[in-house]
């Protein structure tokens, strides 16, 4: 008796298909960022372990109300460790929000919509910390 033909199924979606669209996305600001305040191969390496990170419970990122929120705090808390305090001591009195507005528009030159998709928060909260920012300059 003849066996029947095999029949072919085509592959399924890459695994966590939609987390390495938002690398790649983001993927060139995240390392600008990073090497603000790392080396470039410090900043290379924190953006793959932030995402193999991210990989780990990638589902539980899709349940967050903005996964690009969580990719940019799974980067900027790899990113603040490895650098230590030093780097961001002359911004040490703004928030961390405040921070990333400051270096991500004012330091790399991200229009505030450029910065409100990388760090998943809304362009109005964007426009609000830049508007914080001169009332946050300390006084002295």
């Amino acid at each position: 008796m003849p066996t029947p033909p095999r029949t072919r199924t085509a592959p399924g979606p890459a695994p966590h298909l939609d987390l390495w669209a938002l690398h790649d996305l983001h993927r060139d600001n995240y390392r600008r960022y990073a090497a603000l305040l790392l080396t470039p191969d410090d900043a290379n390496g924190v953006v793959r372990d932030a995402f193999r990170e991210l990989a780990g419970h990638w589902h539980d990122v899709l349940a967050a109300a903005s996964p690009a929120a969580c990719a940019w705090q799974t980067l900027r808390s790899r990113v603040c460790t490895l650098a230590g305090p030093r780097p961001l001591r002359p911004v040490a009195h703004l928030t961390a929000p405040q921070q990333d507005v400051l270096l991500l528009h004012l330091v790399l030159g991200l229009p505030p919509a450029a910065v409100a998709a990388l760090t998943g928060t809304e362009p109005a909260a964007v426009h609000a910390r830049l508007r914080s920012l001169a009332a946050a300059r300390p006084r002295g």
